[in-house]
């Protein structure tokens, strides 16, 4: 019985492929998306909505890591800052691309990169 449990564990694996906040597309194959987006009028609301958020946890601080040609866009966003979200020891409890919405708005997720 002991043999059994390992030749289990190894037959799921396949199965763990992508996580939860990643989309599957009809081919079976991972699509790559961005987390827990969202997305305001103007750049004081955007920080004050990633404040109020709680999809990470509990956000006490938003601090601008880099902005411009610093920025290197892992997504399929124009990415134009990178925010990390920090808890109130000022741990990073996430990092985040924000872009430009094409109506002038401001909008932030966190890419989800889906490996097979």
């Amino acid at each position: 019985m002991r043999l059994l449990h390992p030749l289990v564990i190894l037959a799921a694996l396949p199965l763990t492929g992508c996580g939860s906040d990643v989309g599957v597309s009809a081919g079976g194959d991972c699509l790559s998306t961005y987390d827990g987006v969202v997305s305001a009028e103007s750049w004081p609301a955007l920080k004050q909505s990633l404040l109020d958020s709680d999809h990470f946890g509990r956000v006490a601080g938003v601090r601008t890591q880099a902005r411009g040609d610093d920025v290197e866009s892992r997504g399929d966003q124009d990415a134009v800052r990178v925010v990390d979200l920090l808890n109130r020891r000022d741990r990073r409890l996430a990092q985040l691309e924000v872009w430009r919405t094409d109506d002038g708005g401001w909008s932030a997720g966190q890419w989800g990169q889906c490996t097979d």
